[in-house]
């Protein structure tokens, strides 16, 4: 389904399409990829055969073995910082403001405007949501209306998207997105992708400032 020198990825097909990747050192490990030492991958064509079996994935020409598993679950937090100067101008300006309102207050309205929304194989609207998903689910608070509502909308977008918002329904992210939560240090997560990391970031923005305004809330009652 893509081919390049740093990323393939490949359709494994099911009810719920399985799309698999392998990836050469320099790019981001998503949770659906295996990542290899490699500098650059073989040349790899769309279309080629896809074979997976006994720990070995095959595609076209490229060969690679699973040694280890890596987690990409967020632990749960506490009060997880907020970067509030970073500049996510980039991702908030496709995105309708209402919907990302809607996002805000947990509401899966929000969704059909969203998912699929902007270029890319993981749009940045996908982005969005995938960062409120996981954000949302650190910190405790319940997501599955939005969740329910992301599962229903998946044709809408890419199978390599479609298969990261699962993996986020399920609590699992990159690392920069994960050391940004933790941590609070965002320069790694912005500079992954053109407005990938920017999209996740306000995402994880939009959840955790819901969550800081209901414990103030509590606080004065």
């Amino acid at each position: 389904m893509h081919a390049g020198h740093q990323a393939v990825y490949a359709d494994l097909g099911g009810p719920d399409p399985e799309v698999v990747g392998v990836l050469a050192r320099g790019a981001v490990h998503v949770p659906c990829a295996v990542l290899t030492a490699l500098p650059s991958l073989p040349e790899v064509a769309v279309g080629d055969p896809v074979v997976v079996g006994d720990g070995v994935l095959r595609i076209g020409a490229l060969s690679v073995a699973v040694t280890r598993l890596v987690s990409f679950a967020l632990p749960r937090l506490g009060a997880a910082p907020v970067a509030s100067d970073a500049d996510l101008a980039p991702a908030r300006d496709q995105l309708p403001a209402d919907a990302l309102d809607l996002l805000a207050a947990g509401d899966p309205a929000a969704v059909p405007a969203l998912v699929g929304r902007g270029d890319g194989l993981t749009p940045v609207g996908d982005d969005v949501l995938a960062g409120w998903l996981v954000a949302t689910r650190a910190v405790g608070r319940d997501c599955s209306a939005v969740a329910t509502a992301v599962r229903a909308h998946l044709p809408r977008t890419t199978g390599l998207s479609a298969a990261l918002l699962r993996h986020a329904i399920a609590g699992e992210a990159i690392a920069p997105f994960r050391t940004a939560l933790a941590t609070g240090e965002i320069t790694g997560l912005l500079a992954v992708g053109h407005t990938s990391g920017a999209g996740m970031l306000l995402g994880a923005r939009l959840a955790l400032s819901t969550t800081i305004n209901e414990a103030l809330e509590g606080s004065t009652r």
